[in-house]
This record gives C-alpha cells, sequence and structure tokens, in this order.
C-alpha cells in the first residue's frame, strides 16, 4: 500500500522537462509562443525536419524545448527508439537599419 502512495505522488508531482535557448538581449516581435512538436527515431539517426515557418524575418528570439512525462515515457519504452518533443519559439523582431562597426 505504501508503494502505491508513493508512485501516485511521484506521477502527481513529475512535471516537464524544460530546455530553453535565448539570445543575450531578446527584442520579441510575439508575445506568444509558436509550437512544433518533433520526433527522432532510430536513437536520432532519422530525425524529422523542423522549420519555424511562422517568422517572416527569419529571426528568433527564443527556443524552447519541451519533453512532457508522457513523452519521456514513450522514450524510455521504446528504449530510445523514438524521441518525441516539442519545440516553443518566439520570433524577433526585424533590424532596424545598418550599423557601423568602429574597428
Amino acid at each position: 500500500m505504501r508503494h502505491a502512495v508513493v508512485l501516485a505522488a511521484s506521477l502527481a508531482l513529475s512535471g516537464c522537462a524544460y530546455h530553453r535557448l535565448t539570445v543575450p538581449v531578446p527584442d520579441p516581435a510575439d508575445q506568444s509562443y509558436h509550437r512544433i512538436h518533433s520526433s527522432a527515431f532510430g536513437w536520432g539517426a532519422f530525425e524529422q525536419q523542423t522549420v519555424a515557418s511562422l517568422c517572416p524575418t527569419n529571426l528568433l528570439a527564443e527556443v524552447r524545448v519541451r519533453t512532457s512525462l508522457g513523452q519521456s515515457l514513450a522514450t524510455v519504452l521504446t528504449l530510445g527508439a523514438w524521441q518525441p518533443a516539442t519545440i516553443e519559439y518566439r520570433c524577433s523582431k526585424a533590424p532596424l537599419g545598418e550599423g557601423k562597426i568602429d574597428p
């Protein structure tokens, strides 16, 4: 009985794993994140190409990679053959103009 309570508590308290990449001075044009689901197969040998198609400037302000409990469980149950993840990103504003670099 005690093991069942510990298992239930650990499942209730488990969360997602986050990896976040941002630039030193972000200038996001978006206030919301765009979400893409991505998968890697064959222990990373075959990876689904993920394109951030909603950025008209082709500039990213922030990228987050999230793995939920279900996605982690799928990775463990397939022994890493299938690795699903959720990628969220925010686009950056276009530069205002050309700058000058002094030597």
